[in-house]
């Protein structure tokens, strides 16, 4: 009984924690690697998240529907309350940075989906958006920041580069993004 009460606990206790994108981002990434990579932000309005989770799906090149292995995903921290858990904060924005690497061609994150897990209830909500990226063979290109404000229903792409650049140059010094 001990032993299934002690796995239960970290069972939660793993399921709470937030998700961090940046964590998938490669130090290096070789001029000769036959796909290509962008790398961006998304941040948030920094208020008291109201949703256990956040996706942003991505279709393009091939990728028609879309599915659980092309997106970006980030889960609020929900040990005692939710909060968001971000690489940093600018501002009145928490900001998360993310890496998608694919053969090249012309993606676009086309929804966003909301996942609300409230026990014995959990409901999701899909958003039509369209963000339209281009990967290049052998390159780390740099999109921008997808701004995300759900209380005035707003998703929209912002060049941040200055900011972030310079942040991303800190945190990965190999990784050339252009």
């Amino acid at each position: 009984m001990r032993k299934i009460i002690l796995i239960l606990t970290l069972g939660i206790l793993i399921n709470a924690c937030a998700t961090l994108p940046s964590t998938k981002i490669p130090q290096t990434f070789s001029p000769n690697n036959e796909s290509g990579m962008i790398i961006g932000s998304i941040a948030f309005k920094n208020e008291k998240p109201i949703f256990n989770g956040y996706m942003f799906y991505y279709t393009g090149n091939g990728i028609k529907k879309i599915t659980a292995n092309k997106m970006v995903r980030i889960n609020p921290e929900q040990m005692v309350k939710m909060k968001f858990k971000p690489d940093f904060y600018d501002g009145d924005k928490a900001v998360y940075y993310f890496s998608i690497q694919e053969s090249e061609g012309q993606y676009s994150f086309s929804n966003f989906r909301i996942h609300e897990n409230g026990g014995f209830v959990q409901s999701t909500g899909d958003i039509p958006i369209d963000i339209e990226f281009k990967i290049e063979k052998g390159k780390v290109k740099y999109l921008g920041e997808i701004y995300v404000d759900y209380n005035q229903s707003l998703i929209e792409l912002n060049d941040e580069k200055s900011r972030d650049l310079m942040k991303l140059k800190e945190k990965f010094p190999n990784l050339r993004i252009e």
